[in-house]
Protein backbone atom coordinates (compact mmCIF):
# COMPACT_ATOMS: atom_id res chain seq x y z
CA UNK A 1 0.00 0.00 0.00
CA UNK A 2 2.68 2.47 1.10
CA UNK A 3 4.60 1.64 -2.86
CA UNK A 4 1.06 2.67 -4.20
CA UNK A 5 0.67 6.20 -2.49
CA UNK A 6 4.72 6.77 -3.03
CA UNK A 7 4.06 5.65 -7.13
CA UNK A 8 0.77 7.89 -7.01
CA UNK A 9 3.03 10.39 -5.19
CA UNK A 10 5.97 10.44 -8.10
CA UNK A 11 3.46 10.59 -10.87
CA UNK A 12 1.95 13.86 -9.51
CA UNK A 13 5.43 14.88 -8.75
CA UNK A 14 6.06 14.26 -12.50
CA UNK A 15 3.06 16.09 -14.36
CA UNK A 16 4.10 19.24 -11.06
CA UNK A 17 7.54 19.40 -12.57
CA UNK A 18 6.60 19.31 -16.15
CA UNK A 19 3.69 21.88 -14.96
CA UNK A 20 6.66 24.52 -13.67
CA UNK A 21 8.70 23.63 -16.35
CA UNK A 22 11.62 22.99 -14.03
CA UNK A 23 14.86 20.64 -14.75
CA UNK A 24 16.23 18.27 -12.63
CA UNK A 25 18.93 20.18 -11.75
CA UNK A 26 16.73 23.22 -10.72
CA UNK A 27 15.30 20.68 -8.41
CA UNK A 28 18.57 19.57 -7.05
CA UNK A 29 19.57 23.23 -6.42
CA UNK A 30 16.74 23.55 -4.88
CA UNK A 31 16.84 20.60 -2.40
CA UNK A 32 20.04 21.57 -1.25
CA UNK A 33 18.63 25.62 -0.95
CA UNK A 34 16.22 24.26 1.09
CA UNK A 35 18.37 22.13 3.49
CA UNK A 36 17.06 18.76 2.19
CA UNK A 37 19.42 18.06 -0.32
CA UNK A 38 18.67 15.27 -2.82
CA UNK A 39 21.81 14.34 -5.53
CA UNK A 40 20.70 15.01 -9.47
CA UNK A 41 20.94 11.12 -10.04
CA UNK A 42 18.77 10.38 -7.02
CA UNK A 43 16.25 12.88 -8.25
CA UNK A 44 16.70 11.32 -12.27
CA UNK A 45 16.15 7.79 -10.51
CA UNK A 46 12.87 8.92 -8.77
CA UNK A 47 11.39 10.68 -12.00
CA UNK A 48 12.85 7.73 -14.27
CA UNK A 49 10.05 5.05 -15.78
CA UNK A 50 12.14 2.25 -14.21
CA UNK A 51 8.63 2.33 -12.02
CA UNK A 52 11.16 1.74 -8.63
CA UNK A 53 9.08 3.52 -6.21
CA UNK A 54 10.98 2.12 -3.04
CA UNK A 55 12.22 5.65 -2.28
CA UNK A 56 12.49 7.05 1.47
CA UNK A 57 10.00 9.26 2.06
CA UNK A 58 11.48 11.69 4.22
CA UNK A 59 15.26 12.16 2.79
CA UNK A 60 13.90 12.27 -0.84
CA UNK A 61 10.28 12.53 -1.71
CA UNK A 62 9.44 15.01 0.68
CA UNK A 63 12.37 17.73 -0.06
CA UNK A 64 11.50 16.89 -4.17
CA UNK A 65 8.15 17.82 -2.97
CA UNK A 66 8.42 20.81 -1.32
CA UNK A 67 10.18 22.25 -4.04
CA UNK A 68 7.91 21.42 -6.32
CA UNK A 69 4.54 21.84 -4.49
CA UNK A 70 5.40 24.30 -1.81
CA UNK A 71 2.84 24.89 1.19
CA UNK A 72 1.77 28.14 0.42
CA UNK A 73 0.92 27.57 -3.38
CA UNK A 74 -2.88 26.63 -3.39
CA UNK A 75 -3.52 25.23 -7.57
CA UNK A 76 -5.61 21.46 -7.69
CA UNK A 77 -2.69 19.80 -8.64
CA UNK A 78 -0.65 21.24 -5.55
CA UNK A 79 -3.43 20.26 -3.35
CA UNK A 80 -3.70 16.54 -4.77
CA UNK A 81 -0.01 15.87 -4.52
CA UNK A 82 -0.18 17.50 -0.72
CA UNK A 83 -3.29 15.33 -0.11
CA UNK A 84 -1.45 12.20 -1.67
CA UNK A 85 1.64 13.20 0.76
CA UNK A 86 -0.83 13.30 3.76
CA UNK A 87 -2.30 9.79 2.51
CA UNK A 88 1.43 8.15 2.34
CA UNK A 89 2.31 9.63 5.58
CA UNK A 90 -0.90 8.10 6.88
CA UNK A 91 -0.08 5.00 5.53
CA UNK A 92 3.14 5.03 6.98
CA UNK A 93 1.63 5.81 10.53
CA UNK A 94 -0.78 2.92 10.03
CA UNK A 95 2.21 0.35 9.46
CA UNK A 96 4.04 1.50 12.59
CA UNK A 97 1.26 1.22 14.61
CA UNK A 98 0.22 -2.39 13.58
CA UNK A 99 4.18 -3.21 13.73
CA UNK A 100 3.76 -1.63 17.42
CA UNK A 101 0.92 -3.50 17.85
CA UNK A 102 2.04 -7.22 16.63
CA UNK A 103 5.49 -6.23 18.53
CA UNK A 104 3.27 -6.33 21.86
CA UNK A 105 0.85 -8.88 21.06
CA UNK A 106 4.70 -11.04 20.90
CA UNK A 107 6.02 -9.22 24.70
CA UNK A 108 2.43 -10.59 26.17
CA UNK A 109 2.76 -14.01 24.53
CA UNK A 110 6.32 -14.36 25.20
CA UNK A 111 5.44 -13.01 29.24
CA UNK A 112 2.71 -15.30 29.61
CA UNK A 113 5.08 -18.06 28.40
CA UNK A 114 7.71 -17.12 30.90
CA UNK A 115 5.04 -16.78 33.51
CA UNK A 116 3.84 -20.27 33.07
CA UNK A 117 7.34 -21.32 32.87
CA UNK A 118 8.17 -19.65 36.18
CA UNK A 119 5.07 -21.00 37.45
CA UNK A 120 5.55 -24.59 36.47
CA UNK A 121 9.68 -24.35 37.70
CA UNK A 122 8.11 -22.84 41.08
CA UNK A 123 5.73 -26.46 41.41
CA UNK A 124 9.02 -28.63 40.15
CA UNK A 125 10.65 -27.06 42.91
CA UNK A 126 7.94 -27.65 45.60
CA UNK A 127 8.05 -31.50 44.26
CA UNK A 128 11.97 -31.46 44.32
CA UNK A 129 11.87 -29.96 48.22
CA UNK A 130 9.14 -32.33 48.93
CA UNK A 131 11.26 -35.62 47.63
CA UNK A 132 14.05 -33.91 49.92
CA UNK A 133 12.47 -33.80 52.90
CA UNK A 134 11.35 -37.42 52.52
CA UNK A 135 14.34 -38.53 51.76
CA UNK A 136 16.12 -36.58 54.49
CA UNK A 137 13.91 -38.51 57.11
CA UNK A 138 14.13 -42.05 55.59
CA UNK A 139 17.97 -41.06 55.84
CA UNK A 140 17.19 -40.17 59.75
CA UNK A 141 15.22 -42.97 60.29
CA UNK A 142 17.80 -45.58 58.45
CA UNK A 143 20.67 -43.59 60.95
CA UNK A 144 18.45 -44.17 63.88
CA UNK A 145 17.93 -47.63 63.11
CA UNK A 146 21.69 -47.97 62.48
CA UNK A 147 22.73 -46.42 65.55
CA UNK A 148 20.28 -48.60 67.78
CA UNK A 149 21.57 -51.93 65.66
CA UNK A 150 24.91 -50.66 66.74
CA UNK A 151 24.46 -49.99 70.22
CA UNK A 152 22.48 -53.62 70.85
CA UNK A 153 25.06 -55.73 68.89
CA UNK A 154 27.71 -53.37 70.97
CA UNK A 155 25.53 -54.33 74.71
CA UNK A 156 25.79 -58.04 73.33
CA UNK A 157 29.55 -58.36 73.48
Amino acid sequence: MVNKKKEELIEELKELRIQKEMTYQQIADETERIGCPVSLSTIKLVFSDKRNHNHDYNTILKPIADVLSPPNVDDDLDTKTLQTRLELKEEIIKQYQERLENKEKKHKDRELFYMNLIEHLQAEISFKNEQIKHHNEAMDRKDATLKDLYSRLLDKT
